[in-house]
């Protein structure tokens, strides 16, 4: 993925699915990450639903609903998305994010994003 962030602040590491309103895609911490670094993980995902050679630049606008469910002192993650919304310039997602197998959830909300 391409973003326009540098180490050690990039966290969206693969793309694993998409579709045109859905992404799984993984993501690794060089720590155990705070309920902040999961939403800035997740904006960055949604970087999956940009076509390869567009240089749009996103911001996180707004995150809200946001719950950490499971603590965990994993590092790796996939990052369920779902493309709610798109107006203009803003992108509305839901979010959840899961233990790399896919079995325990970890946290899950919503954030928008203005692309520039």
């Amino acid at each position: 993925m391409k973003l326009p962030h540098q180490e050690p602040l990039i966290f969206a590491r693969d793309i694993l699915t998409l579709t045109k309103t859905e992404a799984k895609v993984l993501c690794i911490f060089d720590e155990t990450p705070s309920i902040a670094t999961f939403i800035e993980a997740a904006a960055q995902s949604s970087a999956a639903f940009f076509q390869e050679g567009d240089h749009k630049l996103g911001f996180l606008a707004n995150a809200k609903n946001v719950e950490l469910i499971n603590k965990t002192e994993d590092k790796e993650f996939i990052i369920h998305l779902r493309l709610n919304l798109t107006f203009e310039t803003m992108s509305n997602y839901n979010f959840t994010v899961y233990t790399k197998d896919e079995q325990t959830k970890i946290c899950s909300g919503e954030f928008t994003v203005s692309i520039q």
